[in-house]
């Protein structure tokens, strides 16, 4: 394979992935890559049957132009006859009532039907989240959202069960997610889709969040991103040191059970009196 046609085949890869989106990327990746290897080859030849520069360039400007339209109608054509699982995300046929893989009920729709705008009928694109005939929100991006809702109220429910003595994160963000690390020991993560500045201001709003309920700095080195709380002689902690350490748009909060060092009631103890000449005698 030429540089030319890796070129080209990473270009059409990469099209086929923004006309398709990332659930059903994976769902047509077979086709898709038979689709890109053909594209790629039949654009490699056309090139070396160009007799100059100047018409070889022209004309792959105006096969790539006419690329990203093409791949998008591939991609609508093939999703005709696709369902995705809203619980495992694993594609099937539309004559699919629950999915293979983990018994969900599957949606009625096919993918292609959930780019159908309700209020025009028009066709979009798959992976549109609007009509681009008259702007109505689309089937599939409600469906996205609603699942994204459902998935970040689950997790909230956990919260109760998990971290009790800890208040529940109101910080906004998506894609919730709380892990265990260790025996007792949770990781909780928001996601801000490439908004670095609202991440870590969500993250200073749970600090003061933790404050208002009664988490404190403690210890012999107090630190902000350190705070504790004592309950019933047991004594929380919440980190919020290495938050941005994986992903500065995905801050992980750390909980657990430990006291600071010197102790959760440590007090700093008072500096030794230095004794003078006229204090040696007193009397």
């Amino acid at each position: 394979m030429g540089f030319l046609e890796r070129a080209i085949r990473n270009g059409v890869r990469d099209a086929v992935g923004k006309a398709v989106g990332n659930a059903i990327t994976k769902a047509v990746e077979p086709k898709a890559t038979e689709f890109v290897n053909k594209t790629a080859e039949h654009f490699d030849n056309a090139s070396h049957n160009q007799q100059t520069q100047s018409s070889h360039t022209s004309g792959l400007e105006g096969a790539f132009k006419n690329l990203e339209r093409a791949t998008q109608g591939y991609a609508t054509e093939m999703s005709r006859n696709m369902k995705i699982c809203p619980s495992c995300g694993k594609s099937t046929t539309a004559d699919k009532k629950f999915c293979p893989e983990c018994g969900t009920q599957l949606p009625e729709q096919t993918v292609a039907e959930d780019a159908v705008c309700t209020k025009c009928g028009k066709q979009n694109t798959i992976g549109t989240k609007f009509c681009q005939e008259c702007g109505e929100k689309l089937p599939s991006a409600i469906k996205e959202e609603q699942a994204i809702e459902k998935k970040n109220a689950d997790i909230m429910a956990q919260w109760e069960e998990k971290l009790p003595c800890f208040p529940k994160w109101t910080c906004g963000g998506t894609n919730y997610c709380i892990e265990e690390y260790d025996i007792g020991c949770y990781g909780f993560s928001a996601d801000f889709a490439g908004n670095h500045i609202a991440a870590k201001e969500a993250v200073i709003a749970y600090r003061q969040l933790l404050l208002q309920n009664g988490f404190r700095q403690a210890g012999q080195y107090p630190d902000i991103d350190h705070l504790y709380k004592k309950i019933d002689s047991v004594v929380y902690h919440a980190s919020t040191e290495h938050c941005f350490d994986g992903d500065p748009d995905c801050p992980m909060i750390y909980f657990d059970k430990s006291e600071p060092t010197g102790g959760f009631d440590y007090v700093k103890p008072e500096p030794k009196k230095q004794i003078g000449l006229k204090d040696l005698f007193k009397f």
